[in-house]
């Protein structure tokens, strides 16, 4: 399967570009037992069947979008299943429709499906970014795609250019550099600018054969030894008594939270006050998360922040290189001083090695590792239809580590560090195959089993007001999950578990 790594992952990338595939025939099931395989889990487990519907090509895109959001949560319903069974020795069933997961892998996109009162959240703080969502041409005719959506980012990505942040004077300043030259540039800054390179180039440089290629799509090791820890019993839900604690921002460390609060976990997101987070990101990826302000730079704050890591199962992030080494909070450090934790972290690319210290998004890698250019071409890279690239499915591939920690930790103790790369992910959905174009534009939405339907919705007062989303598009007979807490102002939680 093409969760595997090393070698074996390399020639399946290898045969997908040189074989575009005209058949809509993909294995979902075994694909979901290859993704619980690789952390030790069978589907099995969950006692249940488990069954999907629908096929890519949904969207006209070469790749399986819906396969790989679909794979995702399955096996991470599977996990939550196995779970319950071990709690209460009751067995569920599961079905996963592929057209609805692909519309919970990218809910935002549309503006349709997430509101407060009727509204999406947007980014209306900074509407007219020429950092977002615009590919730029360098001097030497390769493309650059500067996504800084944030305050400080913007400013250093102004700074590094010299120019007013408006399109047109942005292309031209970036047209005066030399691509490779500016994508150093903007590493040595700090701010995103991700190069469109062909698949083909990516699997001969050393961040795929020094890094990529080996890193397994979940890592989960165990870094201490232990008591174990057995799930409380009588649980209302399949996380009940289990407290997660984050510094997690945008989508993919935020959607572990999310993942967890859905099946009874207390998640609490910690933010400093300086922090600045879009409403289109609060509006999807932080449902069901209380959140407190905490500026644990300050010896008080950390002393609350550490107290809090005390009672907490799980801490999970996805902050930028040397932000959890300059505030002590790597997993050697935090798993030392408190057994038992699972140390979850969401990664750009490597976590050593090779662009272990750049900073991008999900879209990043879509240029970076290929995508870009299997879209559009390789002299005119293109975004895939639904815009986004991974995040959701990474921080569900996140949370399917986590599950299995704590599983392994209820039977064995330890604690353990688990680590998701963006990069990665992206890689393991181009391994799952390449589509032709014209079969993909003929095939998507061709018939029911290819049609973009809408999401499975949900409406909730909350005290931002009336809000409506999406579920989790997966039908679980047992345990189809709740939110305790829809949605909260940000930061406006007091510093303590429930």
């Amino acid at each position: 399967m093409s969760v595997e790594a090393g070698e074996k992952f390399t020639k399946q990338l290898e045969f997908n570009l040189s074989n575009r595939s005209t058949s809509c025939d993909f294995d979902l099931a075994a694909e979901t037992e290859a993704v619980l395989n690789s952390v030790g889990a069978t589907s099995s487990e969950s006692g249940g069947r488990l069954s999907f519907y629908g096929k890519d090509p949904i969207v006209p895109s070469v790749v399986r979008f819906g396969s790989m959001a679909a794979v995702a949560l399955a096996a991470k319903a599977l996990q939550i299943a196995s779970i319950w069974r071990l709690r209460t020795g009751r067995s569920q069933d599961i079905q996963v429709d592929v057209r609805k997961a692909l519309r919970r892998f990218s809910p935002f996109i549309d503006r349709k499906w997430e509101t407060v009162n009727g509204y999406d959240g947007g980014m209306y703080s900074d509407p007219d970014n020429p950092y977002f969502a615009l590919m730029y041409e360098t001097k030497d005719g390769k493309w650059v795609l500067p996504t800084n959506p944030y305050p400080q980012i913007h400013l250093k990505m102004a700074t590094l250019l010299g120019v007013p942040s408006t399109p047109d004077l942005v292309a031209k300043a970036i047209k005066q550099w030399d691509s490779e030259a500016l994508e150093q540039a903007a590493v040595d800054a700090g701010v995103v600018m991700p190069l469109a390179r062909p698949l083909k180039q990516i699997l001969g440089m050393d961040v795929f054969r020094q890094g990529l290629r080996d890193f397994p799509l979940i890592s989960v090791q165990k870094i201490t030894e232990s008591e174990p820890k057995p799930f409380a019993p009588n649980g209302r839900d399949p996380l009940s008594g289990i407290r997660a604690l984050g510094l997690a921002h945008v989508i993919a460390g935020a959607s572990i939270g999310r993942a967890l609060a859905l099946h009874g976990a207390d998640a609490l997101n910690i933010w400093a006050p300086e922090d600045w987070e879009h409403n289109v990101f609060l509006y999807t990826s932080n449902v069901g998360v209380r959140s407190a302000t905490l500026r644990i730079k300050d010896a008080e704050a950390r002393a609350k922040f550490m107290e809090l890591m005390g009672g907490a199962d799980i801490f999970y992030s996805n902050r930028r290189p040397g932000y959890l080494e300059r505030h002590e909070l790597t997993a050697d450090a935090l798993c030392k001083n408190f057994p038992g934790l699972i140390h979850a972290q969401v990664v750009y690319a490597n976590q050593q090695g090779p662009w272990s210290d750049r900073v991008g998004f999900d879209v990043s890698t879509g240029l970076t590792m290929g995508l870009f250019c299997l879209e559009g071409s390789d002299d005119k890279p293109a975004p895939p239809p639904i815009k986004v690239v991974n995040d959701y499915v990474a921080g569900w591939l996140a949370t399917i580590g986590v599950l299995q920690a704590l599983k392994r930790r209820a039977v064995e103790g330890g604690s353990y560090k688990v680590v998701v790369s963006l990069s990665k992910v992206t890689l393991w959905l181009i391994s799952m195959g390449i589509f032709d174009k014209a079969f993909a534009a003929e095939t998507a939405g061709s018939a029911d089993e290819h049609t973009y339907v809408a999401p499975d919705q949900f409406s909730a007062v909350t005290p931002l007001g009336l809000y409506t989303g999406v579920t989790e598009q997966v039908e679980m007979t047992e345990t189809p999950g709740h939110y305790r807490f829809v949605l909260e102002p940000r930061g406006a939680a007091q510093p303590q578990w429930l």
